[in-house]
């Protein structure tokens, strides 16, 4: 039996029986603790299949004492880690959404910026060109040009999309004048007992195919790209007097009144009573367009007036702008110097 190694009573060494002096019990206390060490070391591991390689030179696993070959730096797949910290910084899917948001955002101002200076150095160019007596080559109408036409570089960016809405407008009424034409032709040869002055009607809608394509672009149309251009009354009040003409004459082409060169509803009417279903067809489509057009040209004539108002625009104003313009042309000049020598010549007779 052993003895109590603290027994004060006991004589001896106290340790003589300590058990942990057996070799094999200090044995198997060593594989223990070297055990316990390699479960610690393999948990706080960096298994190598979830390492990648790191475009920082000193990357992660530099700055707690592992590093790359080929002085690359490795780090885990699924952890961001600071490189100057060491520590761990993960983001979520949504911080990574938002930056991504963030970013694609700022690409696209800066493209807008880009092309918004590309445009300003080109307008710029052209009023430097402008100023040396030199214009840009002439570009419409396409086939037989005879002056320059840009929505794009001399029209304010924020005024673009009106212009350009109004020119569309312009060209629809060069289709609809068009159509209008061929449905008076074909209302003529399948009816032509039946619609009275069927002739008539045909031959003004072929005469309005020049004189209202001419008439509506240089009375409306380029008056208006002007004043948007050029920011300028006079060129406002006549798009407003002839606009205001032409939104009348779409209501009067609606109508169809027999032989003033329109299929309108008149004369589709007249086509019905007659039984002549194409020539009723047409009209029928002709009458539709004129209405359309003519809704389109009066919500673009308000949202103009909207605008000249807007800017601060007066009758007085579009007078004297109209007046310096007369004076500054060549028939004003003329006018001025025939009226002074007639004066001169007049007051020198008096005094002979």
């Amino acid at each position: 039996m052993s003895r109590n190694p603290f027994d004060d009573n006991s004589d001896g060494d106290p340790f003589e029986d300590d058990p942990f002096g057996d070799s094999r019990v200090s044995s198997a206390l060593k594989e223990g603790n070297s055990n316990q060490r390699l479960a610690d070391d393999t948990r706080d591991a960096i298994p190598l299949h979830s390492v990648r390689r790191s475009d920082d030179a000193g990357g992660f696993l530099s700055n707690v004492g592992f590093s790359g070959g080929r002085g690359g730096s490795y780090k885990p797949l699924d952890v961001d880690v600071d490189v100057n910290t060491g520590h761990s910084g993960g983001l979520s899917k949504t911080d990574s959404y938002s930056i991504d948001s963030r970013e694609a955002e700022l690409r696209r101002r800066e493209e807008a910026l880009e092309a918004r200076e590309r445009e300003l150095h080109t307008r710029e160019v052209n009023v430097n060109n402008m100023a040396n007596g030199t214009r840009p080559p002439l570009n419409f109408p396409p086939l037989y040009p005879i002056m320059y036409h840009n929505i794009d570089l001399e029209v304010p960016i924020g005024d673009r999309r009106t212009v350009r809405t109004i020119f569309y407008m312009w060209l629809a009424l060069e289709a609809i004048l068009v159509f209008n034409c061929v449905a008076c032709l074909v209302v003529m040869i399948s009816n032509a007992s039946d619609v009275s002055n069927s002739g008539a009607m045909f031959g003004s809608s072929f005469v309005y195919l020049f004189t209202i394509t001419l008439g509506s672009f240089f009375l409306w149309y380029r008056p208006v790209y002007n004043a948007y251009m050029k920011d300028s009354s006079m060129f406002f009040y006549l798009f407003f007097v002839f606009n205001g003409f032409h939104i009348l004459f779409d209501a009067y082409m609606a109508v169809g009144v027999p032989s003033a060169g329109s299929a309108g509803m008149i004369i589709m009417l007249q086509c019905l009573s007659s039984d002549k279903t194409a020539g009723a067809a047409l009209s029928g489509i002709t009458f539709s367009l004129w209405v359309l057009h003519f809704l389109g040209s009066s919500f673009m004539y308000l949202k103009v007036r909207r605008h000249y108002k807007a800017r601060g625009h007066t009758f007085t104003e579009a007078k004297q702008q109209a007046y310096m313009g007369f004076a500054q042309s060549g028939a004003g000049q003329a006018a001025v110097s025939s009226a002074t020598n007639a004066y001169i010549r007049s007051n020198t007779g008096n005094f002979v």
